[in-house]
Formats: C-alpha cells, sequence, structure tokens
C-alpha cells in the first residue's frame, strides 16, 4: 500500500508540473488578432512639379491610388489642410489596399472634397462606391453646390462629409462626377483631402 501512495505522489508530481509548463507542442497555435492603423491623407508631405503629371506613390499610408494625383492650391478652392490635395482631373479615380498581403480592408470614415471647374460651374453630383471583401457594394451621392459669378474668393471651399458603418470591410472605393442636373458630363476635377480611414491586416 504505500508503494501505492508513492506512485500517486509522482504520477502528481509530474501532472502539476506539466500543467505550470504551459501547452503541449500538438496545442495548435493561437490566432493572431488583426492589426489596424488610422490615418489622415493629407498629401502635403508628397512632392509636386510643374508640370506634372504628379502621381501618388504605391502605396502611400496604407492605399493605391488609380487616376489620381497630387495637386497644389492654385489660388481659387483652398484645401482644407496645407497647400496640397488629390485630385482626380478627369472627375474619376479610385483608392484601394494593395492586392499583398491579401487579408486586408480599410474602413472608411471622412473626407473633404471639391468638384474644381471654375466659374460658373452647376452642381456636381460626386457618386461615391465601396466595394467591399464580401462582394458586396455600397453607395452614396454626395453634391458639390454650383459656383456662380459674383462671389469673393473666399466664398468657395471645399466640403465634408463623413461615413457610417457600413463602409467597413472595403477592397477598394471608386469616384465618378457628373452635372446633378441632368447627369451630364462635368468639365471638372474631383479634390480629396483629409481623407480619413483605418486600414485592418489580418483577420
Amino acid at each position: 500500500m504505500k508503494g501505492t501512495f508513492v506512485v500517486l505522489a509522482v504520477l502528481h508530481s509530474i501532472f502539476a508540473t506539466t500543467a505550470l509548463a504551459g501547452p503541449v507542442a500538438n496545442t495548435p497555435p493561437y490566432h493572431h488578432h488583426p492589426s489596424q492603423k488610422t490615418y489622415v491623407a493629407q498629401y502635403d508631405d508628397l512632392p509636386f512639379v510643374e508640370p506634372g503629371p504628379n502621381p501618388l506613390p504605391s502605396p502611400y499610408n496604407g492605399l493605391v491610388y488609380n487616376l489620381f494625383q497630387v495637386d497644389q492650391y492654385d489660388g481659387f478652392i483652398p484645401t482644407t489642410s496645407g497647400n496640397q490635395w488629390t485630385m482626380a482631373f478627369g472627375g474619376s479615380g479610385n483608392f484601394s489596399v494593395p492586392a499583398t498581403p491579401a487579408k486586408q480592408t480599410f474602413t472608411l470614415s471622412s473626407f473633404s472634397y471639391a468638384c474644381d471647374g471654375g466659374i460658373s460651374q452647376p452642381e456636381c453630383a460626386i457618386s461615391v462606391w465601396g466595394f467591399k471583401d464580401s462582394g458586396q457594394v455600397v453607395k452614396r451621392v454626395i453634391t458639390y453646390p454650383r459656383l456662380d459669378p459674383g462671389h469673393v474668393i473666399e466664398d468657395f471651399k471645399m466640403n465634408a462629409t463623413t461615413f457610417s458603418r457600413g463602409w467597413s470591410g472595403l477592397k477598394s472605393v471608386g469616384f465618378s462626377i457628373a452635372r446633378a442636373d441632368n447627369a451630364g458630363d462635368m468639365f471638372a476635377g474631383l479634390a480629396l483631402d483629409d481623407v480619413r480611414y483605418t486600414v485592418v491586416r489580418g483577420r
């Protein structure tokens, strides 16, 4: 009987030591939590030369830009911050997370915007599409007011907008502009500044 007690005591000691040592080698690895980083893209840190083009580096602050360029304040509509913004001169373009690593999405929070085509300029409808990792597409239309003659230059400013929680899990965001009154062509560029978003890596 005494020998039985000795064996049980030894087994108890082994189990206690194993428990303190942590998981055994066959335990599946723990999954890493997603990492995220929030950016406010202001474009003032980018080089600008005349005449252009002045494409954005790829990626810039975690996103890849297509058809957008760096542009500077020219005395008409002032930028929201600094003296540079990003401009899609044809009025359409997009930005997206890089293809690699694959498990990346972003949440769009807000930006400042303007249709910049001079005076006079009709009211501008800006269509914004969000393409999600799930395949879902979300859309908004925002407007920039008409620009009429007879105003002092200080009257012309960028507008700002925010986005709801539905603008998360995005792979890319695309833009196009048209006349708000008849959906006709807008001979203007689309300017964005202070674009705030959060890039999420890994799931």
